[in-house]
């Protein structure tokens, strides 16, 4: 580690505050995605992260167990709407 000067101090700071703001900034645009971006799959795609079969996945979207949107006959899935879902299911031990 090394030794600053007093009047180094100020200079530092800003520097080490900059850092953490292009940290910041790395980690939000990770985990918020924009909401023009793709973020919505189709039933077939969802089964395979899902792990469900189709008539499975279609019978929790009657049941309304799953959350889904629907533009006239197609169904369709938001990512990060899936994964909140997933983890609602967690069981604490």
């Amino acid at each position: 580690m090394k030794n600053y000067t007093f009047e180094q101090l100020p200079y530092i700071l800003c520097k080490i505050e900059e850092r953490l703001d292009k940290i910041e900034d790395l980690l939000l645009g990770k985990y918020q995605k924009d909401p023009l971006e793709n973020d919505f799959i189709g039933a077939k795609k969802k089964c395979s992260v899902l792990k469900f079969s189709l008539p499975t996945l279609y019978t929790k979207v009657c049941k309304r167990e799953v959350p889904f949107y629907k533009q006239g006959n197609r169904l369709y899935f938001s990512k990060l709407e899936l994964f909140d879902w997933i983890q609602e299911g967690k069981k604490n031990h």
